[in-house]
Parts: C-alpha cells; sequence; structure tokens
C-alpha cells in the first residue's frame, strides 16, 4: 500500500514539474523586446506638411533674394546706359567744339579781307586765300569735292538740275555745275547740282 501511494506521488510531482516547464517556456521573458508603437497616418501628414512648409519658405526666400538682385541688376544697367550716353553727347559736343573752332579761322580771314576792302586793297585776294584755307580745313576732316563737270551723270553723286540740248556731247554728260557736292570719307555728303547735256533732235536725226 505505501509503495503505490509513493508512486502515485512521484507521477504527481513530475507531472506539475512538466506542466510548470511548459507553463515557464510559453511565458514571455521580462527581457523580450515589446514591439514598436506603430505612427499613425495623422502624425505622418503633419510631418509632411511642416517639410514641404520649410522648403516653400526657403524657395520664398530665394525668390526675394533673386528678386532683389534683379532689381539692383537693373538700376546698375540703367547708369551705366546713362553714363554712356553722357559720354557720348559730351564727346559730340567737343568734336563740334573742336570744328567750329576750327571755322572760326575762316570768319577771322573773311573779317580781314573785308576791312581790307574798306581801306581800299583788293579783296579778291583776301576771298582766294579764304577759300584756299577753307579747302584745306575740309580736306583734313575726309571732306573732298565731286568732280562732276565733263562727267556722265551719276544719279549717286548728281542732282540733275536741268537736261540743256549740247552738240558734239555724249548724252547724259555733266556739262555745268550748279552747286558743288563733297563726299566724307568716302560717302556722300551732299550732291552735285548739275546741267546734263542731251544731244538736239537734229543731231540724232543726222547720225
Amino acid at each position: 500500500m505505501s509503495k503505490e501511494v509513493k508512486t502515485i506521488s512521484v507521477k504527481h510531482n513530475k507531472s506539475n514539474n512538466t506542466e510548470e516547464a511548459k507553463l515557464t517556456a510559453g511565458a514571455p521573458a521580462d527581457s523580450a523586446e515589446q514591439p514598436e508603437e506603430e505612427t499613425s497616418p495623422a502624425t505622418l501628414d503633419q510631418a509632411v506638411i511642416e517639410e514641404f512648409e520649410r522648403e516653400l519658405a526657403e524657395a520664398r526666400r530665394q525668390a526675394d533674394e533673386n528678386y532683389d538682385k534683379y532689381l539692383r541688376a537693373v538700376a546698375e544697367l540703367e547708369n551705366v546706359r546713362k553714363r554712356l550716353e553722357k559720354t557720348y553727347q559730351d564727346r559730340v559736343t567737343q568734336v563740334r567744339r573742336d570744328l567750329l573752332r576750327r571755322f572760326l579761322e575762316v570768319a577771322d580771314n573773311l573779317e580781314r579781307a573785308l576791312k581790307a576792302a574798306e581801306d581800299g586793297a583788293d579783296i579778291v585776294a583776301g576771298v582766294e586765300l579764304t577759300y584756299r584755307h577753307l579747302q584745306q580745313l575740309l580736306s583734313e576732316e575726309g571732306v573732298e569735292a565731286i568732280q562732276a563737270v565733263g562727267k556722265p551723270f551719276d544719279p549717286m553723286k548728281h542732282e540733275a538740275v536741268s537736261v540743256v540740248p549740247a552738240d558734239g556731247v555724249e548724252d547724259e554728260t555733266v556739262i555745268a555745275e550748279e552747286r558743288r557736292g563733297y563726299t566724307h570719307q568716302g560717302e556722300l555728303l551732299r550732291p552735285s547740282r548739275v546741267h546734263v547735256a542731251k544731244q538736239s533732235e537734229t543731231t540724232e536725226d543726222e547720225g
């Protein structure tokens, strides 16, 4: 009888130990890591909005900075334009003054010629001297007279005042000059006003 009790007691203890071991093995350990809490969609949306707002603020700052640079560049360009325009106008004015100053010498010579005429001197010599001086000034400035008389009529250099019947002269030949023309550095300054020859009908019939 006592042996059976002991056997049952041992079996019961073993069974309890086995169940305790199973319970111990199945129970979560205190040191095991707990799963991280999931971020809610609302939190993600707020983070995206904040990042977007930061980027937008930076973009606005850069836009304001670029616009300020643009305004400064426009102002500087306008200042440069004004300086160049003033420099150009000053240069043109100086060139005009230099040229006018040289022509004042021609006026001085004419005054001397007129004064000499009042004293009974020959005015022609004074006028001729003044004219030669004027031609010299024009030549130094690159101005040259157009040689028109005896040349074929050239509409690029000549302005026909009249057509004159003339024998022994080819048609459209300049036979007289009413006003001399000039060129400046090879470009037309003003055309010569000329009279152009045209053979008479009698001469044409004979030909």
